[in-house]
């Protein structure tokens, strides 16, 4: 017997206009973020040793290890853009 999934048909459905600007704001969050806190010296190594010999690596990893409180700095103002918790992520 086949599952029924309305939400899978017709057209997809465009994020309100409150949801595009939160996004646009965490870009914002985001970006600030990266010039603060990763060094530009962060190379890229798809041909590494231990990676797979198909990889997608050039695609979807990054080789960046921020300080964890640079992290959690990251995760608060997030969590605060989207109406959350800062520090538990949960709704408030």
């Amino acid at each position: 017997m086949t599952r029924e999934r309305p939400w899978r048909r017709g057209r997809p459905v465009r994020p309100s206009q409150a949801q595009v600007e939160r996004l646009r704001a965490l870009s914002g969050v985001h970006a600030d973020w990266v010039n603060r806190n990763l060094d530009a010296s962060v190379e890229f190594q798809p041909d590494a040793p231990e990676r797979p010999e198909v990889s997608d690596y050039n695609l979807h990893y990054l080789d960046v290890n921020p300080p964890a409180d640079a992290e959690q700095e990251f995760h608060e103002q997030a969590r605060t853009l989207f109406g959350l918790d800062p520090e538990t992520g949960r709704r408030v």
